[in-house]
Parts: structure tokens; C-alpha cells; sequence
């Protein structure tokens, strides 16, 4: 039997079929950063505990399990279902607490939450209770997603894989930073180089001697000399151009110039604690993987250990998808879609409804792939060709690079070059039209 609300509408239908819904209780909860709001509700709409605030810790998870114990109690309760909407990282903690004792919870997506509210006709009309309103009505309609279960390993690699992705922006942040401090203590220097944090000369530089006057003082050879001990090599073409950006380079007076390159100083040591983190964040990742599921995607060319656990660490389990195509319309990268009085008009931007982790892990999939795999290399060529904007190939590429790694993860099978020239001469590499208009009950 199929439910419009899907899959998840249907476990939950499963769960109160035959039961008398006043005795079946929706506790929603909206979570801030250190306090969170709940009401209890049964199955009719009609609320049992007014809503409550209570703290976001173990005493105040205390408080909120005592108050629906005792709606429970005084309805004879047969089915208590929390949901907790998701809030950054501050719904962990209670969904886990939760969850430790035995209880019911459900993860509500904010998106969902505010179009239920926008149904309610309050769409402007935005408070913790309406939201808790919606929230309730979201629980009775089955709405929700069960939490993902991970077991050891797995949690552990998304925990690297996350904290290696928020210092890679960190890191970015920083780098311009350098870059804008540069440009006053020694003007003239990044023009020397096409990417000057990417050479190794131009570290050394930027290390160790980025003042005019101490390269003015070493001269060419000096220059090439320095940096040859710190193992690097220097073109005399190099060192010639540096030398006379010194000897052009504007300079601030002492005061503000000695003040400045403090500043520098510290940016350049911050910069190097942070990919230092960076790289044992890859190491450790590296040491794990073949412990998960994602090891298998190792096998592929041009993936390797970073694209294999972003990829897991965004997808999950495998298995709590309906299939690859229900798991790609969560990365948020299927196109728009508007049908109406059976006219269809499909956009030509991606939803971006779903996981940003998940669809960015696609995109990386498919750049590894396309680079070091003759046919998805031919593929975004011919997207290309086709006149396709870089980023709609990319889209593409990576689309049919989720099919085959999600295939390898769920089956537990490597990579077999021959079986992949068989699939993509019978066609089957490529998502069909069906395939990529996902039904809301796979999802």
C-alpha cells in the first residue's frame, strides 16, 4: 500500500492503524542553543501539556521526560512519538539522550517545519509555539526521519571528515588574510608568483624573509642560497624578480610597518596549526578507512582517501535509501521540476533541497573520476561539446559517479573496469528520465 507522505508515512500509519488516536501523543520539540521548547499532543490535534521550556541538559531532559510520562500515564498512552527539529548541532545531544532511554524520535527537516507553519497560515507569523504547532502536525502526518545509525567506525571517519572540512574553510579564511597582509608589509611580492602559498619558495619567503630590505641585503644569489638550505630550489629568473620588487616595493612607516608584520607573523603560524590539523585530519581518515564501507571506493580512479570518506561520511548507510536515485534527490542536485493542469515545466537550476555534504561528495566523486577515468573524462567532454555550461557537466558527471560508488558501497563490491565497460555498452551508466524523477515514496 502506497502513502503520498511515502515510505515514512507508512511505517508511521503501520505504527497507529487500529489504535484509538487520543492515545497516541506527538511531542515536538524546538531546540535553541542552550534551552528548547515541547508540547504534548495526541493524534486528533488536541494538546495535552501546554507548552513548556525546559534546559538542554540532563536535568532539563528530566523535566520534559517527566512531563510526558505523565500525559502518558493520564492517557493510557499507547504510542508517544518525539520530533525534534534539526538545529545545527544543538539537537544532537537530546536526540541522543532520547534515544538512550528507550524513547521514540524522529529528526524534523526546519524546511518542512516552515512550510507546515506556511499551511497553518502563518508563514510570517514566526514563535516557538507556532512552530511547535507545525512541528505536531509534521508528527501526524508520519513526517520525519528516524536517526541514522552508525556504528563505531563510521561515526568516527564522518567526525574527521567534518572537522578536516570546516578547518579546509578555515584555512581559505586565513590564506586570504595572509595574502591581504602581504600586500602591505611587502608590496609587489605575490605578483612574483603565479600562486605564492602554493610554491614552496614562496613559503620560505613568506616564512622566513618577507621583508624588502632583508631580500635587498641578500641579493640574487643570497636569496637562491636561503632558499636552497630550507630545500628549495629558486630559478636565478625567480630570485631576479623578487629582488626587484624589493627594491620597488612601497613601504609604511616604522611604526605601522613593524606593527604590521607582527600581525603577518601571527597569521603565518595560525595558518600552519591549521593545516597541520588539516593533514592529521587526512591521516587519520586514511587509517580507517578500510574499517567502513567506503573502502571499496578506494578502488576507483582518481578517488581517493578524502572523496571516499566525504562521500561516506555525507551518505551514511547506504541502505536506508530506497535505491541511488531516492539518495541523489537528498543531495539536493536533481533539477527543478513545476507540473501543473498537466503541463510540465522543468527548471534549469537543481533543487538544492537536501544534504550539502552529499552533494558537494557527488561533485568531488565525479571531478576524481572524470580526471583519471577514460569514459567519465569522455563523458564531461561531451557534455561539453554539447554546449553545457562546466558546472551543469559537472552535475552530470557527478550524478553518474553517486550511481556507481552508492552500487560499490551497498553491495560491498570494488571497482571492475570490465564490468563497467559492459554496463556503460548496454547503457546502463547513465540515470534514465524515470530514474531522475524521483517519487516522493522512494524518498
Amino acid at each position: 500500500m502506497r502513502f503520498v507522505g511515502g515510505d515514512a508515512q507508512a511505517l508511521f500509519v503501520g505504527q497507529v492503524r487500529g489504535f484509538d488516536p487520543g492515545q497516541c501523543l506527538l511531542v515536538p520539540v524546538d531546540v535553541g542553543k542552550s534551552t528548547a521548547m515541547a508540547l504534548v499532543a495526541d493524534l486528533f490535534g488536541e494538546i495535552v501539556v501546554e507548552p513548556f521550556g525546559f534546559d538542554l541538559t540532563e536535568s532539563g531532559v528530566s523535566v520534559l521526560v517527566a512531563a510526558v510520562s505523565e500525559a502518558e500515564t493520564e492517557r493510557g498512552a499507547i504510542l508517544v512519538r518525539f520530533g525534534v527539529e534539526a538545529a545545527g548541532r544543538y539537537h544532537r545531544t537530546l536526540m541522543a539522550g532520547l534515544r538512550r532511554q528507550g524513547l521514540e524520535v524522529v529528526e524534523l527537516n526546519p524546511g518542512a517545519v516552515k512550510e507546515a507553519r506556511s499551511g497553518q497560515g502563518k508563514r510570517r507569523l514566526k514563535s516557538d509555539v507556532r512552530d511547535l504547532a507545525a512541528m505536531a502536525d509534521l508528527l501526524a502526518r508520519g513526517g520525519g526521519r528516524p536517526p541514522q545509525p552508525v556504528d563505531a567506525e563510521m561515526a568516527v571517519q564522518a567526525a574527521w571528515a567534518g572537522h578536516r572540512r570546516r578547518k579546509l574553510k578555515v584555512r581559505t579564511a586565513l590564506q586570504n588574510q595572509v595574502i591581504g597582509q602581504i600586500d602591505v608589509v611587502f608590496p609587489g611580492l605575490i605578483g612574483c608568483f603565479g600562486d605564492l602559498l602554493e610554491t614552496k619558495a614562496g613559503r620560505v619567503i613568506v616564512h622566513h624573509i618577507c621583508e624588502p630590505s632583508r631580500i635587498r641585503r641578500l641579493g640574487i644569489e643570497g636569496l637562491r642560497s636561503y632558499v636552497a638550505k630550507r630545500g628549495c630550489r629558486m630559478s636565478r629568473p625567480k630570485a631576479g624578480q623578487v629582488l626587484a620588487a624589493a627594491k620597488t616595493a612601497l613601504r609604511l612607516d616604522d611604526a605601522e610597518h613593524q606593527a604590521a608584520s607582527a600581525v603577518l607573523a601571527a597569521d603565518i603560524a595560525l595558518l600552519a596549526t591549521v593545516e597541520a590539523e588539516v593533514e592529521r585530519a587526512e591521516v587519520l581518515l586514511g587509517q580507517m578507512l578500510d574499517q567502513t564501507p567506503a573502502g571499496v571506493l578506494a578502488s576507483l580512479p582518481g578517488v581517493g582517501v578524502v572523496r571516499a570518506s566525504n562521500y561516506e561520511a555525507a551518505l551514511g548507510d547506504p541502505h536506508r535509501f530506497a535505491n541511488a536515485a531516492a539518495a541523489y534527490r537528498f543531495s539536493g542536485l536533481v533539477p527543478t521540476d513545476y507540473e501543473s493542469a498537466g503541463r510540465r515545466r522543468p527548471g534549469p537550476h537543481i533543487s538544492r533541497e537536501g544534504s550539502t555534504e552529499l552533494r558537494e561528495a557527488n561533485i568531488e566523486l565525479g571531478r576524481g573520476l572524470a580526471s583519471h577515468q577514460p569514459d567519465f573524462g569522455a563523458y564531461k567532454a561531451s557534455k561539453l561539446a554539447e554546449g553545457k555550461k562546466p558546472s551543469v557537466a559537472a552535475v552530470a558527471v557527478g550524478r553518474r559517479a553517486h550511481r556507481l560508488a552508492f552500487a560499490m558501497m551497498r553491495d560491498q563490491t570494488r571497482y571492475d573496469p570490465d564490468h563497467w565497460a559492459e554496463a556503460v555498452a548496454a547503457g546502463r551508466s547513465v540515470m534514465t528520465q524515470t530514474q531522475r524523477r524521483v517519487d516522493v515514496t522512494t524518498t
